[in-house]
């Protein structure tokens, strides 16, 4: 072990490299600072994140990204039981890398899982979790230490190991060489029309199916475009059966290559992401960085970090348990200066970068396994916000 900041070992805990550039992004970003990052799954039976350490030295910080993978079950039989022995045996592992020197860091991404799984006990275990183990806990924005506080039922101590890091950039992650011309002439949508893009992985959560019956309620003439890949079969049967009998929709449901992204978003007038009102488990979306980084306009609920990242002059942040609220901004958005939120975004995303994301995560290690530093900088105090120019954001 050491504690030498310029030479500190990293594990990344699972693997999403291959369907999420943003745990990639952030090692390489690491690796430029002198940090060993090594990344591995830690998925399958018996011991899988012990497995995953075997025959290697204990790392400085176990970081943990998506815990919901190590204490949830797709089993239909028995899943609270399944889920609290999953929960149980990660509790051990976890405290036997404490035991032989290891400090671990959580990113709070999501709250739960969000297939909603055996919540309850994923709750609990994140509740002893963040209580008695986490040396510091990572948030993307102020609002989440709250978030993470109020949902997990943890004392308001727990705050001064929590960290707000910003969620970095997409820019660049995707090959942006289009103009919105000739984006729409590959698509075939007509240039003079008003488009409203949804792009991304389509998931329940998503609202996807609300969107489409939202649209054929807006008046005047309009395309909106779905592109990405369905979760599931019914997920993606919900789809076509609204498009079905909307007017002025195109879908796109299948995944769609990196070098294509760019013709979807830059099509775009306006990307909508309208997540559920009782989506719970969200704290930022990988799908608001994207289309901030594509210089888009964003119209988009007011769930966990979005507000903060887009604001009320990069779209528009909707309250989504009012009934009429997403055909009401979908509507102003026709009004709009969207150029000038989509620029606003694009120079926002820009600041975003994951040296400076690695900067900040770096800072967190160096906290997590330097007890005295740590408490010289708890006792210092840290501002709230995202703080761009900003070093380690601690909330007190």
């Amino acid at each position: 072990m050491t504690t030498d900041e310029t030479d500190l070992t990293v594990h990344f805990l699972p693997d999403y490299t291959p369907t999420n550039p943003y745990q990639e992004r952030l090692a390489d970003a690491l690796r430029r600072r002198g940090v060993a990052v090594r990344v591995s799954d830690g998925g399958g039976s018996g011991l899988p994140i012990l497995r995953a350490m075997w025959g290697r030295d204990v790392p400085d910080v176990v970081h943990v990204h998506f815990l919901h993978q190590f204490v949830t079950s797709s089993s239909t039989r028995f899943p609270t039981l399944v889920a609290l022995v999953l929960s149980i045996r990660t509790l051990l592992e976890l405290a036997v890398l404490r035991l032989f020197g290891a400090s671990l860091v959580w990113t709070a991404h999501d709250l739960v899982n969000h297939e909603q799984r055996s919540t309850v006990v994923e709750v609990a275990f994140k509740h002893v979790l963040l209580r008695f183990l986490t040396e510091d806990v990572i948030v993307h924005c102020d609002a989440a230490v709250d978030a993470v506080i109020d949902f997990y039922h943890l004392p308001e101590t727990v705050a001064d190991r929590m960290t707000v890091v910003p969620h970095g950039t997409f820019a660049g992650d995707y090959p942006n060489e289009v103009d919105r011309e000739t984006a729409r002439d590959r698509l075939d949508l007509p240039q003079e029309e008003f488009v409203f893009t949804f792009f991304g992985s389509i998931r329940r959560y998503k609202n996807v199916p609300n969107l489409v019956e939202t649209f054929g309620e807006l008046d005047g003439d309009a395309r909106l475009l779905v592109a990405g890949n369905p979760r599931t079969e019914a997920i993606e049967r919900d789809v076509r059966d609204a498009s079905e009998s909307v007017d002025g929709v195109r879908t796109a449901l299948e995944f769609v290559p990196v070098e294509e992204v760019q013709l979807y978003l830059n099509a775009a007038d306006v990307v909508v992401l309208p997540f559920r009102a009782d989506e719970a488990s969200m704290l930022t979306s990988g799908s608001v960085l994207l289309a901030m980084s594509f210089g888009r306009a964003v119209i988009a609920p007011n769930i966990g970090c979005i507000a903060e990242y887009v604001g009320g002059d990069g779209g528009f942040v909707y309250d989504p348990a009012e009934d009429g609220e997403l055909r009401r901004v979908m509507a102003a958005a026709r009004s709009a200066d969207l150029e000038a939120m989509g620029e606003r975004n694009r120079e926002r995303a820009a600041k975003l970068n994951w040296d400076h994301i690695a900067a900040r995560t770096h800072a967190v290690y160096a906290d997590s396994i330097d007890t005295e530093a740590k408490s010289a900088r708890l006792a210092a105090g840290r501002p709230s916000g995202l703080g761009l120019n900003q070093g380690s954001d601690r909330r007190r």
